[in-house]
């Protein structure tokens, strides 16, 4: 934290007053300029010192920026990091750059001439975003939020395998599919299996299964 600061006139001259007797450092910024390397300085009492600054203007600051977080729609407070951002030309939805959000969600790209330009967000079991136009001007900060969508086709799995017997394949059996729910079995899918004895469910929600597979006895 700055102990003292002050504003430069229209010459571009400062002063701090009454300072006591001490180290200091002491340097200069200004919108769209690099702020100086810190000059340190003693001051005696009752001494009067000057010093100058030059400051370098930095093209880059007078750039846009657009930034926001990844949220998953319907689900409150909820981030997503790891989702892959896009920033594409509006007019030939070229891509011109790309980030990843990160564990709080936060995603940011600087540096971005004026102009309209596309937004677009996906990750790997969520529906892809629509594309968001933003229209930069110079110097602008561009919050855009961006919300995605569980896609039901990729958050879900499949349980398959094969069923033997001391290292015989079993044709035609019944498998079933139990669902572990607060600690009970409950039966939610039956298939059999094929002539290579292989089986496979299909569309399998996240959670805790178990397999069970029975023959009936011929007499």
């Amino acid at each position: 934290m700055p102990y003292l600061h002050t504003v430069t006139n229209a010459q571009g001259q400062y002063s701090f007053d009454a300072l006591k007797a001490n180290s200091y450092s002491i340097t200069c910024v200004k919108e769209g300029y690099v702020i100086t390397v810190p000059s340190d300085i003693v001051l005696l009492n009752n001494e009067i010192k000057t010093h100058n600054f030059i400051i370098t203007a930095e093209p880059t600051l007078t750039l846009s920026t657009i930034a926001g977080i990844i949220m998953q729609n319907g689900v409150d407070n909820s981030v997503i990091g790891g989702a892959t951002v896009y920033l594409l030309d509006a007019v030939t939805k070229n891509t011109l750059a790309s980030t990843t959000s990160a564990d709080d969600g936060e995603y940011v790209f600087y540096d971005i001439q004026a102009g309209n330009y596309l937004v677009v967000a996906t990750k790997l079991g969520y529906t892809k975003s629509n594309e968001i136009e933003v229209t930069a001007g110079k110097d602008a900060i561009i919050n855009l939020n961006i919300k995605l969508s569980v896609n039901p086709i990729e958050n879900v799995g499949t349980i398959s395998g094969i069923v033997s017997h001391n290292g015989i394949i079993i044709p035609n059996a019944f498998v079933g599919l139990y669902q572990i729910v607060d600690g009970r079995e409950v039966l939610v899918a039956t298939t059999k299996t094929n002539a290579s004895g292989l089986y496979m469910f299909g569309k399998v929600e996240k959670g805790e299964y178990k397999v069970k597979a029975k023959v009936n006895s011929l007499v």
